[in-house]
């Protein structure tokens, strides 16, 4: 096995011994480990969200949103996941680039797409579970690495299929049936109550982020020249820049309606982006244009000999980046889109 995961065995190894430490802790002190810690902060949430409403566990409630302590765990379980993942790639002489994005592009898409369906309640319990956060992220990645072990089998034995492509390809195919209810939805076949269509949210959303993009792109590939302008032309850096403009103008948009659209109220789960929109509404989308801006300076300007020496790692991150602003974006702009 080893040889297999190579260096890897050792942070999986800790991963286990993390899980092994809370199955003792819920055996020998329930009500603090699971009551008052896994409930609270974790499983009721995901309950909650599958239900629909506020449950309760032995007195204590749990809704279907993110607190401090859980978005804390969440993230440093995110990062543990993505190191892992970059030493098994690594292991695997696996160059993560554009074109490795391309192939993960549409099982994130799948992510989006499946949440949303679980909003409409197209899924029923207790197969709902598994399209809610954080367990759609355990299956989506549980999928993506089934594929990307096909690709690898099938690239030893027939080399002219790459994993990347395998991945793309059998991805997008993946994702067909689901496109193809959303789009019943949007004809009238709906399987429950919706607030009505809104496709020209959807619209205006992604012409505001086309719009955007383009300017970059444009202004990018005119001082080619300039270091300091240049990587706002990589495709990776765009991806990050519209998956996160299209969370956050979707969010200040639905929940605020500042064009007077006439749109049902909506509200935000994240305690940080509720903050910033609580100071100002279009505080959020600024701020978070600004810091994925702030992010590619650090790390394709005033780090970039350390960027292209641990390339494999720093673009694995933005993967990650991307992830959290385009999964949640698509979801939230397809759920106002159906009235969901």
């Amino acid at each position: 096995m080893r040889n297999i995961f190579g260096d890897s065995i050792i942070y999986i190894a800790i991963l286990l011994a993390v899980l092994a430490s809370f199955i003792l802790g819920y055996i020998f002190f329930p009500s603090l480990f699971y009551d008052q810690f896994i409930w609270k902060y974790f499983w009721g949430p995901i309950v909650s969200d599958v239900k629909g409403y506020t449950v309760y566990y032995h007195g204590i409630p749990a809704a279907d949103k993110y607190t401090i302590v859980s978005e804390t765990v969440y993230g440093i379980i995110a990062i543990t996941v993505l190191f892992i993942l970059y030493k098994l790639l690594s292991r695997w002489n696996i160059a993560v680039n554009w074109r490795f994005f391309s192939g993960v592009l549409p099982f994130i898409f799948i992510g989006a797409v499946t949440r949303v369906l679980e909003d409409s309640n197209f899924f029923k319990e207790p197969y709902g579970y598994w399209f809610v956060a954080p367990i759609i992220y355990i299956n989506i990645l549980l999928w993506a690495l089934i594929f990307f072990l096909l690709g690898f089998y099938l690239h030893q034995h027939f080399p002219k299929i790459t994993i990347d492509r395998f991945m793309g390809v059998s991805g997008w195919i993946l994702s067909i049936p689901f496109i193809w209810f959303i789009i019943q939805w949007m004809l009238g076949y709906k399987w429950s109550i919706s607030l009505g269509s809104r496709v020209d949210v959807l619209i205006l959303v992604l012409t505001i982020v086309s719009f955007v993009l383009i300017i970059i792109f444009v202004i990018s590939k005119r001082f080619e020249d300039n270091d300091f302008i240049k990587p706002f032309a990589e495709p990776i850096n765009l991806s990050m820049i519209g998956g996160h403009l299209i969370d956050g103008l979707t969010s200040y948009i639905s929940i605020y309606d500042p064009l007077n659209l006439g749109l049902p109220s909506y509200s935000e789960l994240h305690p940080a982006s509720n903050l910033l929109m609580n100071i100002w509404p279009p505080l959020f989308p600024i701020v978070k244009f600004i810091l994925i801006i702030s992010i590619i300076l650090l790390l394709d300007v005033l780090y970039r000999e350390e960027t292209y020496r641990y390339r494999n790692l720093i673009n694995l991150l933005k993967i990650g980046i991307f992830i959290l602003g385009f999964a949640p974006g698509i979801r939230d702009v397809l759920r106002v889109t159906m009235g969901v």
